[in-house]
């Protein structure tokens, strides 16, 4: 096999962070019951900002805090079921594995090292504005010597496929993070699984 690139989104991907995203919006102020917490899920992180009425101007300082609370909150935080077993055997299939992600590398490291996954990864970046993946990606690829064709971008969420898009690499949406299944399909990934173990049939 040619080695291939792999990058990795971390929050709701690798780590279950939702459950901690909603307990800071919470905590922040932000009320909704079980179906509204739900119904999220459905939208885009720009229209789920735009629910939870967050103005563009504080969004930046929002993002802030929510790195500053999970970096208190991670030492207890679970991984996707499987997703440890699935990242070791693609490692070992000879892929070469990224992290790129909006949280703090410095609480992707903490867990990936706790749960001894740290050496499976070659690059860990953080990318500080939430929007900006696409570029990032670009930069990332280039850095590396790889083609967009040979590498491909995993996310739980549409702004990760929207971001693989526009950097011409291909897109593999899971369906076990922050958005659901419909919003996911509606956004046209090159792929979709629904489970940690059909990840490697994806890029065999």
């Amino acid at each position: 096999m040619s080695r291939r690139l792999i990058i990795f989104d971390f929050d709701g991907t690798i780590a279950d962070t939702y459950p901690v995203f909603l307990a800071f919006v919470s905590r922040e102020g932000f009320r909704f019951d079980a179906g509204e917490a739900g119904e999220l899920r459905d939208l885009s992180l720009r229209e789920a900002v735009k629910r939870l009425g967050i103005p563009d101007r504080k969004l930046l300082a929002f993002v802030r805090k929510f790195r500053r609370y999970f970096r208190k909150t991670c030492d207890e935080l679970p991984l996707i079921e499987g997703v440890s077993d699935a990242i070791a055997r693609l490692h070992e299939e000879g892929y070469l594995l990224a992290i790129l992600s909006t949280n703090d590398t410095r609480n992707i490291r903490k867990i990936l090292k706790r749960e001894g996954m740290w050496q499976y990864f070659d690059i860990v970046r953080s990318e500080r504005n939430i929007f900006g993946k696409a570029r990032s990606i670009r930069r990332l690829v280039r850095k590396v010597g790889f083609a967009p064709s040979a590498t491909w971008y995993v996310g739980d969420e549409v702004r990760d496929i929207e971001a693989a898009r526009e950097a011409g690499v291909r897109s593999v949406a899971v369906t076990w993070g922050f958005n659901s299944d419909a919003a996911l399909r509606a956004s046209h990934p090159d792929s979709l699984v629904s489970t940690p173990s059909e990840l490697s049939d994806v890029f065999s």
